[in-house]
């Protein structure tokens, strides 16, 4: 798979909440991420360093992806949970140049509801409710003769089954039926990733047994317990000992490391085509906290453990060297457009081919008072005065963060994200809040009303069972 003059291939695979320092691209500990390292070191790959979400949680993120714009911009998470007629998508803009568009995804907010679908002429949505329609009975029999690897066994609980097995064989059945066709095509799929609850499948679950204090079983029960309703966890967060943290994080990564291999299976997949001419991109849409400002999960900070993801490109030798650039998930997306010959007017990234970006602008809307009455419920003592009631930027360089909101801001010298450095950097903090006053500036310039839609209550009963507030 390689870059050339004729119209690439695109596959873009997003997973959901993987942090870049849980990943060996970083350099962790334990081998989470080893296919994606792989693929990284392959001739025509890239691992870079310091990808920044342009915001903290799958709705905006995926938008920005899907958009290639910041969430003040398409406002979809920042205000209106769906995407404003007026914007146009990635698929959209790669359809009118002749490619075919194929969405795979597991999370709802990369869906019809949200309008994030639109574009792609092929959209398949992997939840129960669509299950059947959507996988081949043979995959399905695949599926159930190993539960315990690629989901949670023979338990009853809903929330321990993972849907990446499905969204995998559709992405790989969706690439084999295309290879034959003249038009280059654009797929892209959202999978579950390490989303929480972290429940590992059973046979997974022994995979970093070495780093546990209890057996692996008694470990992934507790990371369940914690995260299977989030704002209760996020109460008790104070609680925990070392049994509580050591499962929670062991269980994440390994909730990693099935994601990767998946990946790599995949990857395996596409070279066995003989795919030449094909960008694969992977990435997350974001990350998750593990106890950094008192929190699990995501939504609630612009953390670098939130902001800061893996990407991993491979086909795409023109920024196979650009390995420790800034970059955003916008920016990648323009560069892929433009040498697609797609139009990418009003986007708001880079072209990483002949342009540097100097600072990463992350974005977290004004809508956090839910969970955090939700969190209160269980602990009223829950000091919620940390956090910003009102929407909330940063500006991250390499070694500082801004950020800014109508309540006041702070300058964090990273990665230290707990002292604010003012006034030790003054000229750092006049300069990084110009820098951020003048993107916004020009991001208010086209802010577009945004549109409301009502969930169907299927779906915002899984996104509860997700941990997410739905009004």
């Amino acid at each position: 798979m390689s870059e050339s003059t004729a119209p690439s291939n695109i596959i873009w695979i997003t997973l959901d909440s993987i942090r870049y320092d849980r990943t060996t691209l970083d350099g962790h500990a334990r081998a989470t991420t080893p296919n994606m390292e792989r693929i990284a070191n392959q001739a025509g790959g890239v691992s870079f360093s310091s990808c920044i979400a342009a915001a903290n949680w799958s709705l905006p993120s995926a938008a920005s992806i899907h958009t290639g714009t910041f969430p003040e911009h398409h406002r979809t998470g920042y205000g209106t949970n769906k995407l404003p007629q007026s914007v146009n998508t990635v698929a959209e803009r790669l359809q009118e140049v002749g490619y075919q568009t194929v969405g795979v995804s597991a999370n709802h907010y990369f869906s019809e509801s949200t309008g994030l679908s639109r574009g792609f002429e092929t959209f398949k949505h992997i939840n129960p409710t669509d299950l059947f329609r959507e996988v081949s009975p043979r995959t399905l029999l695949r599926f159930l003769s190993n539960l315990r690897s690629h989901s949670g066994g023979l338990s009853t609980e809903k929330t321990k089954h993972r849907p990446d097995f499905f969204v995998n064989e559709v992405v790989k059945k969706q690439v084999s039926s295309r290879t034959e066709r003249e038009e280059p095509f654009f797929l892209s799929a959202h999978y579950h990733g390490a989303h929480l609850p972290y429940y590992p499948p059973p046979a997974w679950q022994d995979r970093f047994s070495s780093d546990l204090v209890e057996s692996p079983r008694a470990a992934s029960e507790r990371a369940f317990k914690h995260t299977a309703d989030l704002h209760r966890g996020i109460a008790n967060v104070s609680e925990f000992g070392e049994a509580d943290w050591n499962a929670l994080n062991v269980m994440y990564d390994t909730l990693v490391a099935y994601s990767d291999s998946l990946i790599g299976e995949l990857f395996d997949h596409l070279k066995a085509l003989d795919l030449e001419n094909t960008v694969f991109v992977v990435t997350a849409d974001h990350g998750d906290l593990l106890g950094e400002c008192g929190l699990l999960g995501h939504k609630f900070v612009l953390h670098d453990g939130l902001i800061h993801v893996p990407a991993v490109v491979h086909g795409l030798d023109s920024v196979a060297d650009k390995q420790d650039e800034l970059v955003q998930h916008i920016d990648i997306v323009r560069t892929l457009v433009e040498i697609a010959g797609g139009d990418t007017t009003d986007f708001d990234g880079i072209d990483l081919r002949n342009e540097r970006r100097t600072a990463a602008l992350s974005q977290r809307a004004a809508d956090i008072q839910g969970p955090l009455s939700a969190i209160q419920e269980h602990d009223p003592s829950f000091d919620t005065g940390y956090f910003d009631d009102a929407a909330l930027s940063s500006l991250r360089t390499h070694d500082f963060k801004y950020q800014q909101s109508a309540e006041g801001d702070v300058l964090f010298e990273l990665p230290d994200e707990q002292s604010d450095v003012s006034m030790s950097y003054p000229d750092r903090r006049d300069e990084l809040k110009a820098g951020l006053q003048r993107r916004l500036s020009e991001i208010d310039s086209q802010k577009l009303d945004g549109e409301e839609v009502e969930f169907s209550d299927d779906i915002r009963d899984q996104l509860s069972d997700l941990g997410y507030i739905v009004e």
